[in-house]
């Protein structure tokens, strides 16, 4: 049985009862916003499996009550009460309620110009596509989001691509209590070493001192920095060099050249080349802009 009342359709069978609402973007969501396509709630009475496969969205379930799995490929994943799973739709994927505890869930397709690239920098700082406890962080916004797409007031596009940005950071920064690639420990020795390159990238700086000053392996380093940040450590390196320059040249009457040296970078073509690779301008042009 279908009904549907003020754009919220509910659907009610053997196998589960729903509420969802659909929704069609408008140009301006499809180029600028992250926006919603459908969002729902669904009360599942009996395990039934359904695989889905090449939908251009991107899917967060959580999971209100009881217990059931997700298939991503071949690998099927365990969730229970509290855990929320955040999945590529692009990929073949399924998920399924156990049959003693079936699930009640809220879930949200969503999609974005933005989301690949995002979705890509989830999967490098977890190991898993589901973190355990993450109700308490994000069944909030997702009520809010609920209570924007069903009032439809104006503008409500853009208080939705708000939700789903919130969204986004807290699945890219929260630290999961189960799912997650890293201890405690890990993770504070990435920050240690985040907090160095941010305090010392004008000096010379080499990975082999860098890995014995923190007790890590070069190449362990290499790959847990990228997972846990988005970036290589020498993109951060330069990140922190060009944010320091740009402080300068527009706030000080410094040469180029003793900007450069400051940052740690001692051949004046090189600096220019990373300026104009990061800023898609020349640091003359980028001083004249700010200055004028």
């Amino acid at each position: 049985m279908e009904t549907q009342e003020s754009g919220l359709k509910t659907v009610e069978n053997a196998y589960m009862e729903s509420r969802r609402i659909l929704r069609t973007p408008s140009a301006l969501a499809r180029e600028a916003l992250l926006y919603v396509q459908e969002f729902g709630e669904m009360t599942c009475k009996e395990p039934r499996q359904n695989w889905r496969n090449s939908l251009d969205s991107y899917l967060l379930i959580l999971v209100e009550e009881g217990c059931g799995t997700v298939t991503v490929g071949e690998e099927t994943l365990a969730l229970q009460e509290g855990d929320v799973a955040f999945l590529d739709c692009h990929q073949p994927y399924s998920h399924c309620c156990d049959a003693r505890e079936p699930w009640k869930i809220l879930w949200v397709h969503w999609n974005g110009q933005a989301m690949p690239h995002l979705y890509e920098v989830f999967r490098q700082r977890n190991i898993s596509v589901v973190l355990g406890g993450a109700a308490d962080w994000v069944e909030p916004v997702l009520l809010r989001l609920e209570s924007i797409a069903r009032k439809e007031a104006p503008d409500y596009e853009l208080y939705e691509s708000e939700c789903l940005t919130q969204l986004m950071t807290l699945l890219l920064t929260k630290k999961p209590e189960r799912g997650g690639h890293a201890s405690g420990e890990t993770l504070q020795k990435w920050e240690q070493i985040h907090q160095y390159l941010e305090e010392h990238f004008a000096e010379k700086i080499t990975l082999e001192d860098l890995g014995k000053r923190f007790s890590v392996s070069k190449y362990y380093m290499l790959r847990g920095f990228k997972r846990r940040y988005g970036v290589t450590i020498v993109q951060f390196i330069n990140q922190c060099r060009i944010n320091y320059a740009k402080n300068e040249l527009r706030f000080t009457d410094k040469q180029i050249d003793t900007i450069a040296e400051e940052c740690g970078i001692h051949d004046s073509s090189y600096f220019n080349r990373i300026f104009r690779t990061t800023e898609g301008i020349s640091a003359g042009a980028y001083r004249r802009q700010w200055r004028n």
